[in-house]
């Protein structure tokens, strides 16, 4: 069994630890001494880890995808490197019906962040893959079943996620859904529920745009965890042509939990926060099989069901400094 087997990789002495930046990668693990830690299965070794920037998680793995600029390694190949070869979902890559003449990742520069990935969808022009359905479209990049294992949230792992992202000046959004990253739940047995586990999805509220974070459990019941418009925080001014970073440390468990924060670039305040314990991040029943894993996506993911409510041209969302990090609680 896949988890299994990840269980006796990590107990191995030999250090894995991966990092991607600018197109190369390096791998290793350390795992923390068993006294210090709580138990989530680990095996201990004499390793010293490296410690979260919290002070209270060990990491055990991380990633990093960072844009190196438009002149260097081509922009697919470089997400590929990290992510592995497959994990994009970008119009271009699905046919001649699906606008395959225009690339639709690309890298830039500004003066905020440096280098970072340009995600661009149209509205007229651009499908979901190749599924056929009209009623959608996306241009995302994820983690998946031929990803690293040490890229996966297996069961009962916390799993810490990092990124900067930037909402363009005249993005409209709809009352549908606007995903802008998502924790999908990933099955062996097929998952009946297809909601994402989590997402951060641009919509509107009682007609006021906004950005929702939102749950769904394994009966599919949706919560609203947070709506920006509750908060009075503007679309206009406080997150259209922002650059904004987002944290979020999620415990892959059927009683497990969530913290987020999206702040301002160069705030220490958060702009809006979300914390949950016992929440329900882990597929549970004949779908808790111990082969599931969890996988984070990032992009544009949308509904075309109120296409006149979009821009009729093209619409972007800019991404930065995508990290992914295993951690385990440092005990008391």
């Amino acid at each position: 069994m896949m988890y299994h087997a990840r269980q006796l990789a990590l107990s191995a002495l030999i250090p894995l630890f991966l990092t991607a930046c600018g197109g190369s990668t390096a791998d290793s693990t350390s795992t923390p001494n068993s006294p210090n830690i709580e138990d989530s299965g680990h095996n201990s070794t004499p390793n010293t880890p490296d410690i979260d920037d919290s002070g209270n998680y060990y990491v055990l793995s991380s990633a990093s995808l960072i844009s190196d600029g438009p002149a260097n390694m081509d922009t697919y190949d470089l997400i590929e490197s990290v992510l592995g070869v497959g994990s994009i979902e970008a119009p271009d890559l699905y046919g001649d019906d699906n606008h395959s003449g225009v690339k639709h990742i690309t890298e830039d520069n500004d003066n905020q962040v440096g280098d970072y990935f340009r995600f661009t969808i149209h509205r007229d022009l651009d499908g979901d893959r190749d599924t056929g359905k009209t009623d959608r479209q996306r241009n995302e990049i994820k983690v998946y079943d031929k990803s690293k294992d040490s890229l996966k949230g297996f069961m009962d792992t916390t799993f810490e996620y990092r990124w900067k992202f930037r909402i363009d000046e005249d993005l409209a959004v709809t009352s549908h859904f606007t995903h802008l990253f998502q924790l999908k739940a990933v099955s062996d047995f097929g998952d009946p529920v297809s909601q994402p586990l989590v997402t951060i999805t641009g919509n509107t509220k009682s007609g006021i745009s906004g950005l929702e974070i939102r749950h769904v459990d394994s009966r599919d019941a949706k919560t609203m965890l947070l709506h920006t418009s509750q908060l009075d925080i503007d679309w206009a001014s406080q997150i259209q042509g922002q650059w904004l970073e987002v944290f979020v440390r999620a415990k892959f468990s059927e009683q497990g939990s969530l913290e987020m924060t999206v702040t301002p670039l160069g705030s220490v305040v958060p702009l809006f926060s979300v914390s949950k314990q016992n929440i329900e991040l882990w597929r549970s029943g004949s779908n808790g099989s111990t082969d599931n894993f969890v996988r984070p996506k990032w992009g544009i993911y949308r509904s075309l069901n109120d296409k006149a409510g979009l821009n009729a041209g093209e619409d972007e969302v800019w991404f930065a400094d995508f990290e992914i990090k295993e951690v385990q609680r440092i005990a008391p």
